[in-house]
């Protein structure tokens, strides 16, 4: 630790911390703050700048990031809730579908930290909410659970989106994260698309009548045609590969638990941008417009 780190936590050590961020101590909260302005001065090769303005900067930027992460606490709806909430969205009119169970999902994801195991609890909440709900629509079943699917690619896209947008700005954090902890994430979106066409597949296998054939059908296509979230995840990786090999940092720490600290970091990060794209999706009208083939986004 530097000279100048430590001048810079003496000279503005932060106010009220004590109950500012409850699930995070005083401590840890001003240990963060430190790092964060020591990176900032380091970024610049600790010249020039001024370290009480690098301090009040890092404050800032922490502060943000815990808000962020705990606007989700205790807010995050339960499996079975987003069971039943997915499958009233079935009972309404089918050109709603969509925009209900994607808002549904995205609110879902937003509400916690968005990590591969919030992923795969919610994916699959979605996709057993849906197929519960088409039973009760007899011949417009297929139709209605088509729809919910569309919404819940579209979600993950806006996922992958996020995902992008978090390691992006970390990989710019040149010295907070490592390139392990990057390409960790790199890989979980990367996995974005298999995650939903095999939840897609095993629940064809559990389902019968209608759902199971309409689930298989819709992976099947998925698979042949790509979907909505795969071609979020291949613009996201193209633009990723170089700024993870250009992040200076190698895992120095011991490993667990310095990775499972970067991690939850950018799930944090990853979160913080999903809530700030569902609040602009459901600010901005829906205008329908006919899906590509392919189901890539531009």
């Amino acid at each position: 630790m530097s000279k100048d780190k430590s001048t810079a936590t003496r000279k503005v050590r932060p106010e009220s911390t004590t109950e500012k961020h409850p699930s995070v101590s005083p401590e840890e909260r001003y240990r963060m703050i430190a790092e964060a302005a020591y990176f900032r001065a380091e970024k610049r090769g600790f010249v020039g700048g001024d370290i009480a303005e690098d301090w009040v900067q890092a404050e800032a930027e922490i502060d943000r990031m815990l808000q962020s992460r705990e606007k989700g606490l205790g807010m995050t709806p339960t499996t079975k809730e987003i069971e039943q909430q997915v499958q009233a969205a079935l009972a309404s009119d089918t050109a709603t579908i969509s925009e209900r169970v994607r808002a549904i999902t995205l609110q879902a994801l937003s509400s916690g930290e968005l990590d591969k195991k919030a992923l795969k609890q919610v994916v699959a909440a979605v996709v057993k909410g849906a197929q519960q709900g088409a039973t009760h629509r007899a011949e417009r079943g297929a139709l209605a659970l088509k729809e919910a699917m569309r919404g819940l690619d579209d979600a993950l896209a806006a996922a992958a989106q996020a995902t992008q947008f978090a390691i992006g700005e970390a990989a710019g954090r040149t010295g907070e994260f490592s390139r392990r902890a990057l390409k960790q994430a790199a890989d979980d979106l990367a996995a974005l698309e298999s995650l939903f066409i095999e939840t897609l597949g095993s629940a064809a296998k559990s389902a019968t009548g209608i759902a199971r054939t309409t689930l298989r059908e819709l992976a099947d296509h998925a698979r042949a045609s790509g979907t909505a979230v795969g071609g979020q995840v291949e613009s996201a990786l193209s633009q990723l590969a170089h700024a993870i090999a250009d992040t200076a940092r190698e895992q120095v720490e011991s490993g667990t638990q310095a990775l499972l600290k970067e991690t939850a970091m950018l799930a944090g990060l990853a979160a913080g941008a999903l809530r700030g794209i569902a609040d602009r999706l459901q600010s901005t009208p829906v205008h329908k417009t006919a899906r590509p083939s392919s189901g890539k986004r531009n």
